[in-house]
């Protein structure tokens, strides 16, 4: 059944509606002082935890994942991770202004060592992070940093917005899109020595592996495993946080890894792993991570 002329239209005016107002709204962020762009993101985010926005799943996760705090604390959290990702969302729109030529003052990295080695030794590297602090921010800053990262993202549903998405971190990074065509550009990644970055902290659709994350078992995104056993890639952890004055820290660590008996049996240890790694960041800086997602659903075959 052919699509409905006017639902389409409708459908197509609502896209360019979309990517009209992100337009607009970054222009402006572009013109305001970080100082206060930041801060216009942080009280949007405190009006959308005030009027309610998806706050139930919020505190339903903060439950799972902190099952002792008290709910006055489990709120205060919440709260805060909204204020957060309103300035995520503020810094990201912003960054194709003055933030990308100072990327480097705003955002510190300690532990690149290793993964300079390998570049200077033309290997690549798999780097495994999730939605905590300013993610996308940390991702653009890999390249100010002297590292190529390639970047495996999923699409908008409006490709309008995805493309103004890819558009601003600029050609710093290289973005593999989710599909079939994935498998190849990401060998062609690893093979020019570039860094894979996964985003690997939120629900995988993949439902053939499911570890703990967070003390309670989530399907997971298969792909860092994969990657680890098939092309002998070392694995790392970024995880960042932001700090006094608008600026962040991020740490870059091994993920520790033993050998294992089969194949299998390596991607189920890579992936606990790294929801351990992840975790263990996670806890440690709780009120910066996006809760929003409904990270441990369950849906039957």
């Amino acid at each position: 059944m052919s699509a409905d002329p006017e639902r389409s239209v409708a459908y197509r005016a609502r896209h360019a509606l979309e990517v009209g107002a992100l337009r607009a709204i970054s222009m402006a962020l572009h013109v305001l002082p970080r100082r206060t762009a930041l801060g216009l993101g942080g009280l949007i985010g405190r009006v959308a935890w005030m009027i309610r926005v998806r706050r139930g799943l919020i505190l339903d996760n903060l439950a799972i994942a902190f099952p002792d705090l008290a709910e006055d604390e489990r709120k205060r959290l919440g709260r805060a991770s909204t204020e957060n990702f309103g300035r995520t969302v503020a810094e990201f729109l912003r960054f194709p202004g003055g933030d990308r030529d100072r990327v480097g003052d705003i955002v510190e990295f300690r532990g690149l060592g290793r993964l300079h080695q390998l570049r200077d030794e033309g290997q690549s590297a798999a780097l495994v992070t999730g939605h905590l602090g300013a993610w996308a921010l940390y991702v653009a800053a890999l390249a100010d940093a002297g590292l190529e990262p390639a970047l495996l993202v999923g699409k908008q549903t409006n490709p309008g917005v995805d493309r103004l998405i890819l558009e601003l971190p600029g050609d710093a990074v290289t973005f593999i899109s989710k599909g079939r065509t994935a498998p190849r550009h990401m060998l062609q990644a690893i093979r020019a020595g570039r860094v894979m970055v996964m985003v690997a902290d939120h629900y995988s659709s993949d439902q053939k592996l499911r570890v703990d994350f967070l003390g309670r078992p989530a399907y997971t995104l298969p792909l860092p495993g994969a990657l680890v056993e098939k092309h002998g890639l070392s694995l790392f952890r970024m995880a960042g946080r932001r700090v006094a004055g608008g600026r962040h820290v991020v740490d870059i660590d091994p993920i520790p890894l033993e050998s294992r008996e089969d194949r299998d049996a390596m991607r189920v240890h890579v992936a606990q792993q790294m929801n351990e790694a992840l975790g263990e960041a996670i806890r440690h800086c709780p009120e910066q991570y996006y809760w929003f997602h409904d990270r441990w659903k369950h849906r039957e075959r």
